[in-house]
């Protein structure tokens, strides 16, 4: 088959996959208004817990068509179309990735004095900044920075959030000689107090607050690996396979990221 056609077929195949969501999220939010928008962010929720996260975001989208301020439809919503942009790719990825960020702000909107709504915000934005080239990722870590110091000042029980905040010292902490240009332009300088030694503490404090979270073990197991501490790297990569995929959508894809760590770093 010659590439024009290829490419042809992909964009068929994304174009149908779109309808697709598109046709869930209609045909749940007839049900939606009629059983309630808790019940339909509840069945949401079923279809998360099952790893279903097309099926969840259109339960999600109903609720919130049901009703656009609802803080945890919005919160919910804005969750699943992170982490389902993890499983797609091109510009269906980008699409999907940037509602979970306008979904977030509206979070913000609703209950700006909750936590919760600023941590999934920062989290969309770190997924989003993935896409975007050094100036723009790095314009987005500034927000980023924010929204997760905002979270922490509300809530400082939010396991999340530390995880964000370790992330955002690994990324900051890890940019080279053309990044840091680029921070200079851009943000008038590198971010002040980024550190490996901040991110561990992140990391370590979301362990304490949420234990069985499979990502928190996965990220400081990459970390310490990234630091030479095989021993250490291999103690949270072990427990991130051997924690129960409960903690979210995407632990069966986690779990196989850490085995596969764990193979690298040999016996």
């Amino acid at each position: 088959m010659s590439s024009f056609r290829m490419a042809h077929v992909r964009r068929f195949v994304a174009s149908l996959a779109s309808s697709v969501v598109l046709l869930l999220a209609l045909a749940a939010a007839g049900s939606a208004s009629a059983m309630g928008v808790e019940e339909s962010v509840l069945e949401g929720d079923r279809y998360y817990s099952g790893g279903q996260l097309t099926e969840a975001r259109a339960s999600y989208f109903a609720a919130v068509q049901a009703s656009p301020g609802s803080f945890l439809a919005l919160c919910r919503l804005s969750r699943s179309e992170s982490e389902l942009g993890e499983l797609q790719k091109g510009d269906e990825q980008r699409r999907t990735w940037s509602a979970a960020v306008e979904h977030a702000r509206a979070a913000v909107k609703a209950a700006p004095d909750s936590g919760s709504g600023h941590v999934w915000l920062a989290v969309a934005l770190g997924r989003q900044a993935m896409r975007e080239g050094a100036k723009t990722k790095l314009a987005l870590s500034r927000e980023i920075k924010s929204e997760t110091d905002r979270a922490l000042e509300l809530d400082s029980g939010l396991g999340r959030a530390w995880h964000v905040l370790a992330v955002w010292n690994v990324k900051v902490a890890s940019l080279n000689a053309m990044e840091r240009m680029a921070a200079n332009a851009v943000l008038g300088g590198v971010p002040k107090g980024a550190s490996f030694d901040n991110a561990e503490r992140g990391f370590q404090k979301a362990i304490q607050l949420e234990p069985d979270y499979v990502n928190h073990r996965l990220e400081y197991g990459k970390l310490l690996r990234s630091l030479k501490r095989n021993a250490d790297a291999r103690r949270e990569l072990e427990k991130a396979v051997s924690l129960p995929p409960s903690s979210s959508a995407l632990d069966a894809r986690y779990q196989a990221e850490a085995k596969g760590l764990l193979a690298k770093l040999g016996k």
